[in-house]
């Protein structure tokens, strides 16, 4: 498999020799699998150091000269200490600036509260221009990275920890498409529409709700900015039950996105949002120590949720 820096520095590579005004920004740290574009181009490898605000002003202006910049960093820093030059000079300023972020949701949670970023994409989402991406694997992070050259504005690319293998959950051949929805498994009895690196969990999910008779369609968002409402409102349009599962807040996120879209049909069906609470950790621990702490829904409780919604079908799905 093939790691978060690595298809980071594969794009790099990539634009890189096929322009000469390719340029990688970072504020301290390093993004492992940059190595070569680094090597290769020092002369477009910048960085300004503990100095965040700093980082996105310069990257806004070299991309204002017509420069493709990527700027990367954990997402809390990345995005909270800079909010303002990433406001004015990225998103009012409509700057082709690609926001790298990586650390995500609870991937990082041992580190503390300076570490966990559950508020990003609401933060984001917030900001006129801005387009947000969240890939939850290889095929949706390499295709989605392309589509992002020619997107006129700022771009806030969303990644687990940045030495993450990305699996292949998409069949082979795969087309993913900024700014819409991806089946992945079809069903009828619920569907379960995911986000980043949950694609992973919520693939082992199905196959589990498979072996007790539920079908649940699995459909991944990695586009959460355009956003897809045509695909929830077809969904709402045959009456399924819509779970949303995100790392991030339940507020904000992906599952406001949907509850927006449901809302927009002027109809309504079962739904239910999985993520974070509205509430801060004042723990420590691993990401499952804290969903655990969180009080997270679970597969069974996904899947009681499901039969209470899908009618005659409870004793039948409910394992003893």
């Amino acid at each position: 498999m093939t790691a978060v820096g690595e298809v980071v520095g594969e794009l790099l590579l990539r634009e890189g020799r096929r322009s000469g005004d390719t340029y990688l920004v970072v504020a301290d740290g390093k993004l492992d699998g940059t190595e070569p574009f680094i090597t290769t181009y020092p002369d477009r490898f910048l960085n300004v150091g503990i100095a965040e605000q700093n980082a996105v002003s310069i990257a806004a202006g070299l991309a204002s000269t017509g420069k493709t910049v990527y700027l990367w960093n954990c997402s809390t820093f990345l995005l909270y200490r800079p909010f303002d030059q990433i406001r004015v000079d990225a998103a009012f300023a409509r700057t082709k600036l690609r926001l790298i972020g990586t650390s995500t949701g609870l991937t990082r949670s041992a580190s503390g509260i300076a570490h966990l970023a559950i508020e990003d994409i609401a933060v984001m989402r917030a900001l006129p221009n801005m387009t947000i991406v969240c890939p939850g694997d290889i095929t949706e992070a390499s295709q989605l990275l392309e589509q992002c050259h020619d997107i006129d504005g700022p771009v806030y690319v969303r990644f687990p920890l940045e030495n993450q293998d990305l699996p292949q959950i998409h069949a082979p051949g795969t087309r993913i498409t900024l700014g819409r929805a991806a089946t992945v498994v079809d069903g009828d009895d619920a569907a379960l529409i995911v986000t980043g690196n949950m694609l992973t969990v919520a693939r082992g999910w199905i196959e589990e709700f498979a072996a007790v008779g539920v079908n649940v369609r699995l459909v991944s968002m990695p586009s959460i900015k355009p956003f897809d409402a045509a695909a929830v409102a077809a969904m709402v349009a045959e009456r399924m039950p819509i779970i949303t599962m995100e790392d991030h807040s339940v507020i904000g996120g992906l599952g406001s996105a949907v509850a927006e879209a449901i809302a927009g049909t002027g109809s309504g069906v079962p739904f239910l949002r999985v993520g974070v609470p509205d509430r801060y950790p004042y723990i420590v621990g691993t990401p499952d120590y804290l969903q655990s702490h969180f009080g997270i829904p679970g597969f069974p409780d996904l899947l009681a949720w499901i039969s209470d919604r899908v009618p005659g079908h409870r004793e039948e799905y409910v394992t003893p």
